[in-house]
């Protein structure tokens, strides 16, 4: 726990978001809670949109995944692709979107889930809402990679 803390202490002066994608990986590997040593972790894969119906990527693949939500060449973390939340002007990215990871305010944002079904919490900047997964620092990864304005 220090050093996941000295690290993100570190990362406060980051400035580029390759330094800040590194980080969230390791971290959002770990929203699973499997400690060292143990089995590998379950993938977790983020849905949204009307009844979480839209596959909107993978969070703890590999950035180099096509599939990953870190891979700004692929489908899920490009900024100009409609199912990507790095996308400020698409439904999952938008500030102003009810469906949108990046709305303070959203009703019905992006569900994270493993390929069992298994429920992570709902990536959102919306703190209030009671399924948020409000871990400080997916909540500032989000406020300073995803939904950077």
């Amino acid at each position: 726990m220090i050093a996941l803390v000295s690290v993100f202490l570190n990362l406060s002066c980051a400035t580029t978001k390759a330094d800040w994608d590194r980080f969230a990986y390791g971290l959002i590997v770990g929203l699973g809670g499997t400690p060292p040593g143990a089995q590998p972790q379950a993938t977790l894969l983020l849905y949204g949109g009307p009844n979480s119906t839209t596959y909107l990527g993978c969070l703890n693949c590999s950035p180099h995944s096509t599939d990953s939500v870190l891979n700004q060449y692929g489908p899920h973390g490009s900024a100009y692709s409609p199912t990507s939340i790095r996308n400020r002007y698409s439904e999952y990215g938008s500030q102003f979107s009810l469906l949108s990871c990046c709305n303070p305010y959203a009703l019905d944002p992006p569900v994270i889930v493993d390929r069992d079904g298994q429920f992570y919490g709902r990536l959102t900047l919306n703190r209030y809402h009671h399924q948020a997964q409000n871990k400080p620092e997916v909540v500032e990864w989000l406020q300073r990679v995803v939904c950077h304005s």
